[in-house]
């Protein structure tokens, strides 16, 4: 890995203003969907993003790719600042980062071939034409493990996993060094999510790249990650290389989210105890002036109330050996203050 982080995001944030109410009674506000973002990814690393639905994780994607457009913060790609460049001077860049979407038939044009989806990058960024189009191509397929003859073919002709499949070799034709993978595996079968990881993991191995990993499941994300953030209402509230995480969770919430994860063992799922967090569900069209959880966290104090806590290592976080990449947790409980 090299000193300089391949994507580096610092203080995002991306709030959508909204209004509601009748003519006489008007009611604007914003709801906070990324609300004060940081984390880096190194070349070659994997960072895992979890949380439940709705707390920011493929907004802060699809933030980083510019598909919506930030409030505040900058991304940094490659060592250059992308977000406020102009189309034209945008562009270049675009090759540096790719994404794979969650439904791998509602990001495929059904109008065009698998040949056409693939070679479409390809022929925007001047990469190949013609023949040596054509040759490009049927390595993709190759290399992401579909028949070279399935070129003519379109969308509809094949499985929800060859889909994926044209959607990783579609974002694999630029040469990125960064692909964001927004819940890849969610709508597949459990054997074809299996295949996708393998898939993922192997590419990286070959070709050297980095990943932005998003998802539901916690074992999926144990499989694939170097590290992992859990968020929370817009928030990264832990942040640890992933082993550190799954043995020793600090956060409240993440201790919550793994002690509902399935354990196939009778016996040992027997002595754990599930944590169910009480209270109402926090609005991201709400400013809370200290923690998200602090309504439903069993361990709250006044100070949680009042004052955001920040992600940092504190005397009631496991110590990491590791000291690039500290477990880091945003609680002034388990942070000893």
């Amino acid at each position: 890995m090299t000193d300089q982080p391949i994507l580096r995001v610092e203080n995002l944030k991306v709030h959508f203003p909204f209004s509601r109410g009748g003519f006489w009674r008007p009611e604007t506000g914003v709801v906070r969907a990324v609300d004060d973002v940081s984390f880096e990814i190194a070349a070659g690393e994997t960072l895992g993003l979890v949380g439940e639905s709705g707390c920011g994780k493929s907004t802060t994607a699809r933030a980083i790719v510019g598909l919506v457009k930030p409030t505040a913060g900058t991304v940094t790609l490659d060592g250059t600042v992308i977000n406020g460049l102009s189309e034209a001077a945008l562009r270049p860049h675009r090759r540096v980062v790719q994404m794979v979407f969650q439904d791998p038939f509602a990001s495929l044009n059904p109008r065009m071939t698998v040949g056409s989806i693939i070679g479409e990058p390809l022929r925007i960024h001047g990469l190949a034409r013609g023949r040596d189009l054509k040759l490009e191509v049927l390595r993709l397929l190759d290399l992401v493990g579909l028949n070279p003859r399935f070129l003519n073919r379109y969308p509809h002709e094949f499985s929800g996993g060859q889909r994926q499949r044209i959607g990783i070799a579609r974002a694999l034709a630029v040469e990125p060094k960064l692909i964001l993978c927004d819940e890849p595996v969610s709508a597949l079968d459990v054997s074809i999510q299996a295949q996708i990881i393998n898939l993922l993991m192997d590419l990286q191995q070959r070709l050297g790249l980095s990943y932005l990993f998003i998802a539901h499941d916690l074992a999926v994300i144990r499989h694939i990650a170097t590290r992992v953030g859990v968020m929370y209402l817009g928030r990264i509230v832990e942040l640890a290389r992933a082993a550190e995480l799954y043995a020793n969770p600090t956060h409240p919430y993440t201790e919550a989210l793994m002690s509902a994860v399935p354990i196939p063992d009778p016996v040992e799922s027997a002595k754990r105890s599930r944590i169910v967090l009480q209270g109402e569900v926090p609005s991201p069209d709400r400013e809370y002036p200290g923690c998200a959880l602090a309504d439903r966290c069993w361990l709250v104090q006044d100070r949680c109330r009042t004052d955001r806590p920040v992600l940092r290592t504190g005397t009631g976080v496991t110590a990491d050996p590791n000291p690039s990449s500290p477990h880091q947790a945003a609680c002034w409980v388990r942070q000893g203050e």
